[in-house]
């Protein structure tokens, strides 16, 4: 399957005038895509908004999706919605040389369409800290910016690193993640929370989970005893989560008040934000150890 692929890559940078100089990578459903000097890239996914740029690749974005807030900067540019919204047509139409999706944000019949039409579409689904990396690096080759953002992806791997380091041999905190409270949601051991929480030298109750994400019971979690229960939101989603748990005092995160909340975007986005979050996260776990 991989020689299958390599030799497919070959055969399009052949395809393409020797002067293109074109670059290729492949996606993460495992499709070749190359590009020819791309200027005009639509954006449909907040985390790749973001990862592309922290490449410094925002020059050639002419639009992306509705839900991408951050940086600032990207205010200024069109929004075109909520992906699964949008026809193939509705987004040749904006005339893109290269598009960035996220495989479970989007119509994969789009991408399909959108493929035969002859526009390089790079397909993202990052589950693992390493995986968010990588996406860095193969956009930072798609948009030309390999060489002056090579050690700033370096750079955010490192403090990865650095914090695993720092929490190596500490006492293990069981910890439950809520990603939503109706019906009870949390997230398994492949997603990238989980990750950052066994770095800080946690343990997510529910790692054995075969899904990313996947729906449990409070007796579920009330059994697994965590000692510091952490969801995604804002200041004013964190007294509802608080309200939500206060009924459960014999938990031992209700009882030691461990109980907390992460700004969403830079959790659950697996960007380059994703590094702030694990600072937050490390601090609380380590508020329960004292």
């Amino acid at each position: 399957m991989q020689v299958a692929l390599f030799f497919l890559i070959g055969l399009l940078v052949l395809a393409l005038p020797a002067s293109a100089n074109p670059s290729c990578v492949q996606d993460d459903v495992n499709q070749a895509v190359c590009v020819q000097q791309a200027q005009r890239v639509l954006v449909l996914a907040p985390h790749l908004t973001e990862i592309v740029d922290f490449v410094g690749g925002m020059g050639k974005v002419i639009a992306v999706d509705g839900s991408s807030n951050f940086p600032e900067s990207v205010n200024i540019l069109p929004k075109l919605g909520n992906p699964w919204m949008l026809s193939a047509e509705s987004i040749l139409a904006r005339k893109p040389d290269l598009v960035l999706v996220w495989q479970s944000g989007i119509s994969m019949e789009v991408v399909a369409q959108l493929r035969k039409a002859g526009v390089p579409v790079f397909v993202s689904e990052p589950k693992k800290i390493e995986q968010v990396a990588s996406t860095m690096r193969r956009l930072s080759a798609l948009l030309g910016t390999e060489q002056r953002s090579a050690s700033r992806i370096d750079d955010w791997l490192q403090q990865f690193k650095a914090l695993r380091a720092e929490y190596s041999g500490r006492a293990i905190v069981p910890v439950f993640y809520q990603v939503w409270s109706q019906p009870l949601m949390t997230l398994g051991g492949q997603h990238a929370v989980s990750e950052v929480i066994e770095l800080c030298g946690g343990r997510n109750i529910f790692v054995d989970l075969p899904n990313l994400a996947a729906q449990v019971s409070v007796e579920g979690v009330l059994k697994r005893k965590p000692e510091v229960l952490l969801a995604s939101g804002s200041t004013r989603d964190h007294q509802g989560f608080l309200k939500q748990w206060a009924g459960w005092p014999q938990l031992p995160a209700v009882k030691l008040g461990q109980v907390y909340t992460i700004p969403n975007d830079i959790l659950v986005r697996n960007g380059p934000r994703l590094i702030e979050a694990a600072r937050l996260v490390c601090d609380h776990i380590e508020q329960a150890r004292h």
